[in-house]
């Protein structure tokens, strides 16, 4: 079934957890992830694998940062049809015919002038690059996450439609402030969401931000509500992460992040983690969700 198709469908779609976190743990370093679609597929293949194995309908592949102004600013923008390419390839291995794959696009991680060097025609041909070869290498979708400017996710929303995206999903990542959860670029809830559904987004929602708590996320999904009525797709931190030994960790238990997904679950349609998250949080939050209340194919 297309995903298109089961969001209208009854049930919950369970979404994957933190990926760049995970690869953490493997010793990554500071080397870019996509680089580990070519040097070590099997490490990437194994963190999918896991997050398939605990209960995820939907896998993201490790695309975020493939596009071309920050394969330039890492040096390797050589590799970017490779590094699409076996991300799709890689996801897909591990997931096979029981779920969804996500081609990831991220931020160009560059601001539009006058703020910053990047012009809107430089943007959207480095959005319309990336999208194409993730459309080319067969994800199910576009998931346009961790946005924070309302000028750059309209233009990737707008251009995935464009090249035939079977589904669009756009989140933006929110911080607490005291008018209310704003991205780092002062954009609303409301905003966006309104600005995703005239681009043509099939869900909308959040994930990664500073929001940690059900009331920070039932707030949210309010603002969200006030906007849409489109499939809301929620992906929280693992809580407030902690500086030890050099090193952030998040430290939420897999009970506590199990319980919170779980109500989060009550009012969104795709629900799992981001940063700090693991295949044990998405494995507690399967566990809790009621049989009736998850998506079944």
């Amino acid at each position: 079934m297309k995903l298109r198709e089961a969001l209208a469908l009854p049930g919950v779609v369970i979404s994957d957890g933190g990926l760049g976190t995970e690869l953490q743990k493997l010793g990554i370093g500071s080397v870019l992830g996509e680089e580990w679609n070519l040097a070590h597929p099997d490490r990437i293949r194994s963190v999918h694998q896991r997050y398939r194995e605990a209960g995820s309908n939907l896998i993201t592949a490790n695309t975020f940062g493939a596009n071309r102004p920050t394969l330039t600013r890492h040096g390797v923008a050589g590799k970017l049809v490779e590094f699409n390419r076996a991300g799709v390839a890689i996801a897909r291995e591990a997931v096979g015919d029981c779920g969804w794959v996500m081609g990831d696009v991220g931020p160009c991680g560059e601001l539009l002038k006058p703020l910053g060097r990047m012009t809107m025609p430089e943007m959207e041909e480095a959005l319309r690059e990336q999208i194409a070869l993730l459309l080319e290498a067969g994800v199910d979708g576009i998931l346009v996450e961790t946005m924070t400017a309302l000028a750059e996710v309209e233009a990737a929303i707008r251009i995935a439609r464009e090249l035939h995206a079977p589904c669009v999903i756009a989140t933006c990542a929110f911080d607490p402030f005291k008018v209310g959860p704003r991205t780092n670029m002062g954009v609303s809830p409301e905003q966006f969401a309104k600005a995703a559904v005239q681009a043509g987004a099939d869900a909308v929602g959040a994930n990664c931000g500073k929001l940690t708590d059900i009331g920070d996320f039932n707030g949210l999904i309010d603002r969200f509500r006030a906007a849409t009525e489109l499939p809301l797709m929620i992906q929280p931190n693992g809580g407030k992460p902690t500086l030890e030994g050099g090193k952030f960790v998040y430290t939420i238990s897999s009970e506590t992040m199990g319980e919170l997904l779980l109500r989060i679950s009550e009012r969104a349609k795709i629900v799992g983690g981001c940063c700090g998250t693991n295949p044990d949080h998405i494995r507690a939050f399967r566990e809790k969700l009621p049989a009736a209340r998850a998506w079944h194919a």
